[in-house]
């Protein structure tokens, strides 16, 4: 019977996404975006692997044949005549290896084949352990972004993209030019990044109310107000709200960010 090749990890995971409990729509955004990235990554370290080691192997043989060569020059002698030495023929091939080793070091200096072969495995094979923990929901999509709800593919689909682009974004920092400049900043004076906050930690926010809000949790918000005696008015008649006690400076109080609230006031302490 003929032998039958097996199928590839990205094959195999291909299938694995079809079969899970997305939508169309996100199962076409992954088949577009992460399957082409692991054949793109596949790809390249193939090809950087095959340098890297064809060059390391030149390197390493070169440099153990050419001063074996270079102590028998003068001594050894032709086979086919016992009288004619080969030190010709020993010199332009200790030549030629020397040659070779210097081009195969400059090479991988030149085009940092090295560091390339080990960034592009590492990426690759990340990608791939990503993509099996997003299939089985174990490791970090097991229910650690939302340890209230029971984890699935719809909900955990999201934290599943913002992995893999900041993954890929990581790479062409590593690869091309690492970004330290910022390019400009929000309104509420945050600055823009390269790569944006994981969706379970969004950045807090302030305003006139001197608000403060807390990191996401299980698609909740807590917002902390400070206690404006002046502005008592402004909390009056929301349902929910604790009587206030202590001093002015000590007091606080919490509104969740799905009540509805409506200040009116300047928002000056």
């Amino acid at each position: 019977m003929p032998c039958k090749r097996e199928p590839h990890q990205i094959q195999l995971i291909e299938s694995a996404i079809q079969t899970a409990n997305l939508e169309a729509e996100d199962k076409l955004n992954l088949t577009a975006r992460f399957v082409s990235l692991l054949y793109e990554y596949r790809s390249r370290s193939t090809r950087y692997s095959y340098s890297f080691n064809t060059l390391r192997i030149i390197i390493t043989v070169g440099s153990l044949i050419v001063p074996a060569l270079l102590s028998v020059q003068y001594t050894a002698v032709s086979p086919c005549d016992p009288e004619k030495p080969m030190g010709a023929d020993v010199y332009w091939t200790v030549w030629v290896l020397s040659l070779l080793v210097t081009i195969s070091n400059g090479v991988i200096a030149l085009l940092k084949v090295d560091k390339k072969y080990f960034v592009l495995n590492t990426i690759y094979q990340h990608l791939l352990s990503e993509g099996w923990q997003f299939v089985q929901l174990s490791g970090k999509y097991s229910g650690f972004y939302t340890p209230d709800t029971i984890p699935t593919h719809k909900n955990q689909f999201i934290f599943f993209c913002n992995m893999i682009e900041k993954i890929r974004m990581k790479q062409i920092e590593d690869e091309y030019y690492k970004v330290t400049e910022h390019h400009g900043t929000h309104a509420s004076g945050q600055q823009d990044q390269l790569i944006p906050p994981t969706p379970a930690k969004q950045l807090p926010f302030t305003s006139s109310y001197n608000e403060k809000s807390i990191p996401l949790v299980n698609d909740s918000q807590t917002t902390v107000r400070k206690y404006n005696p002046s502005k008592k008015s402004e909390f009056a008649g929301i349902a929910g709200i604790p009587e206030i006690s202590g001093s002015p400076e000590e007091s606080s109080i919490a509104i969740s960010s799905s009540t509805p609230f409506s200040g009116e006031g300047d928002g000056n302490e």
